[in-house]
């Protein structure tokens, strides 16, 4: 009898795994950015550098590769184990969990994403990092949204690029994700402007700022102020221009960031 209840709990544990129940992770994977050291790697993980040359079987005095990916084990990341139903779409399944559906395709290797197998499992990370948060810590207030429309100044119809968010001058700017500065200083009608570099090539714009308080190749946590909103270059009002993009193209922020 004893047998049989152990038997049967181990069968029930097995299908809470594979619908989707809580993983234990051994670790993350990091995928190496320009500028990336081993030694860097490992203060932010706060992993020891000896585990991460271990777990990768790397050489410490070779140069990392951009694009290569670093096991960091003992990471601490949360997630589930998703199985794939008929019908289920990647960016369905990004959408539910509230997590991008690239880096989805990134951490499980998914060579063609139209083309899900039913039953595949796919791993969902929640790892806070590679998610974008708010620019702002004031209520966002949105002044002008992603898409087409008539330029405020020009009055030509034209594609905007990012959102608009309310922000009266001085207001401070933060980082959406972890990254690295790859431009601050003054770009044509963005005014004052801060572009940041981040895992799985992805980049945050922030525009119109009264003032920069980053370096081109600094690198910056997730929520660091790296400005204060303003009204520089052209623009009909104090405001954040907020925009991301994924491999230079840009996204509809509101993909990837809540607004009440």
């Amino acid at each position: 009898m004893k047998r049989k209840l152990i038997r049967i709990f181990i069968a029930i544990m097995s299908v809470v795994i594979i619908s989707g129940g809580e993983l234990n992770a051994g670790g993350h994977q990091h995928l190496v950015q320009k500028g990336d050291t081993l030694w860097g790697i490992s203060r932010k993980y706060k992993v020891p550098l000896k585990k991460i040359i271990q777990a990768n079987s790397i050489q410490p005095m070779n140069p990392l590769q951009i694009g290569e990916k670093l096991l960091i084990p003992g990471a601490p990341v949360a997630g589930i184990w998703y199985q794939v139903k008929a019908g289920d779409t990647l960016s369905g399944i990004a959408s539910r969990h509230n997590v991008d559906w690239q880096d989805l395709q990134r951490i499980n290797g998914i060579s063609s994403p139209r083309n899900l197998q039913i039953g595949t499992r796919i791993r969902i990370q929640r790892d806070d990092s590679l998610r974008f948060g708010n620019p702002l810590r004031v209520p966002l207030v949105v002044t002008s949204k992603y898409g087409y429309r008539p330029h405020p100044v020009t009055r030509r119809y034209q594609h905007h690029e990012g959102i608009d968010f309310r922000a009266s001058t001085g207001t401070r700017v933060y980082a959406s994700r972890a990254g690295r500065v790859t431009f601050a200083g003054r770009k044509g009608g963005y005014g004052k402007f801060v572009v940041i570099e981040h895992e799985g090539n992805y980049t945050t714009g922030y525009g119109h700022l009264s003032r920069i308080r980053v370096r081109v190749g600094q690198t910056v946590a997730k929520g660091k102020v790296i400005g204060l909103s303003g009204n520089t270059g052209i623009s009909t009002g104090p405001h954040l221009h907020f925009e991301i993009r994924y491999k230079g193209r840009s996204e509809n922020p509101t993909n990837h960031i809540t607004i009440p």
